[in-house]
């Protein structure tokens, strides 16, 4: 029997169609894992990209926000066509309905690298904190850091609520700077008609900072705020403790940021608001607790607006010696004895926990 050889030639073609089926396969596989993640979902998604951030990490980033399907075929494609260092720092809308190739595009194009933050009136430094961060402004945390170590000393109470426009990642440095000029600018005007110049501290401005932050907190309107004023320098003046709920939060905050380790942000310290407080919170041992301590608290509880402020300086004189907010409505109620304002606490707190 005669064995007759394979011809070479046809192995090589063998070889040949194999190599495009498999590179036809690959294609596929590859181009399927480019395509939309939802080409229905066209709901924008915000996409941050921080400065000196690697390229690794935004992959995975944007796996993880179900923007593209794959960070190992995402990388491959940046690196074979050379745009993984070319993807620029901001702040991007994208969706699940973008291919990866749009979403290359969009990246390099480069994003908003800028962002509009909101700090709402009477909110402190620990939440100003949670606010920046949460908005890629600063580094959580690094607001905080601040307080007592910048030039300008303690921050709670020149921190001036308003709508900003910041870079993200910038320093907190400079936010202090921003937010302490929008301050003056704001202020100057207002302690100036009241013949105000110094910032020392201890002075006569530094007192209604803290007066205001107390109201800011306490009393919504304005004409309620002049009156409340007027209850608490009468109430120091007799040597009555100021009793008010709003400083003993703060101690607590601070307290509870004393035990907060260095690094990283937590929830805890930049909570928004005061939980209702415990029997346990009254006897906190801090000069910031007017249930034990006499007088103004050391400083502000947190950065009023220009109403509080006004409301500071024109304390206004009255009967009452009490008053207290009902839950219910936000309105403040007045006493002018102790059995008046205990028969309104009975009837506005008590009656709704």
């Amino acid at each position: 029997m005669t064995i007759i050889p394979s011809d070479p030639r046809n192995r090589t073609i063998f070889a040949v169609i194999g190599a495009v089926v498999l590179l036809v396969c690959l294609g596929g596989v590859f181009l399927h894992e480019l395509s939309p993640v939802d080409a229905r979902n066209t709901s924008p998604v915000g996409f941050t990209v921080a400065q000196g951030e690697g390229f690794r990490t935004i992959a995975h980033g944007l796996v993880e926000a179900h923007l593209i399907r794959s960070a190992t075929v995402f990388g491959a494609y940046a690196l074979l066509g050379g745009r993984a260092g070319e993807i620029k720092p901001g702040i991007y809308r994208l969706d699940p309905a973008m291919s990866s190739f749009t979403i290359m595009d969009a990246l390099t194009a480069g994003g908003a690298n800028e962002t509009a933050v909101t700090i709402p009136e009477g909110a402190n430094i620990y939440q100003i904190d949670g606010i920046l961060s949460a908005a890629h402004v600063i580094a959580p945390g690094a607001l905080v850091a601040l307080q007592g170590k910048s030039p300008q000393g303690d921050l709670e109470g020149i921190l001036f609520p308003d709508t900003y426009r910041f870079y993200i990642n910038t320093t907190a440095t400079s936010v202090v700077q921003e937010m302490e000029s929008v301050f003056t600018e704001r202020t100057l005007p207002i302690f100036s008609a009241a013949g105000i110049t110094s910032t020392t501290p201890g002075g006569r401005m530094a007192q209604v900072l803290i007066l205001a932050s107390i109201l800011e907190k306490e009393v919504p309107d304005l004409h309620d705020q002049e009156l409340v004023a007027g209850i608490l320098l009468k109430r120091i003046k007799a040597g009555m403790p100021l009793d008010i709920d709003a400083t003993v939060c703060y101690a607590r905050l601070l307290q509870e940021n004393q035990a907060v380790p260095a690094g990283p942000g937590t929830p805890e310290m930049f909570a928004t608001s005061c939980p209702s407080l415990t029997a346990l919170d009254f006897k906190i041992h801090s000069p910031y607790n007017t249930y034990l301590y006499g007088g103004l608290p050391p400083g502000p509880i947190g950065n009023p607006g220009t109403s509080s402020i006004v409301a500071a300086l024109n304390p206004q004189s009255s009967p009452y010696w009490y008053y207290l907010s009902d839950p219910a409505t936000g309105k403040t109620i007045f006493a002018k004895t102790l059995d008046e304002q205990t028969a309104n606490r009975v009837k506005y707190l008590e009656s709704n926990p």
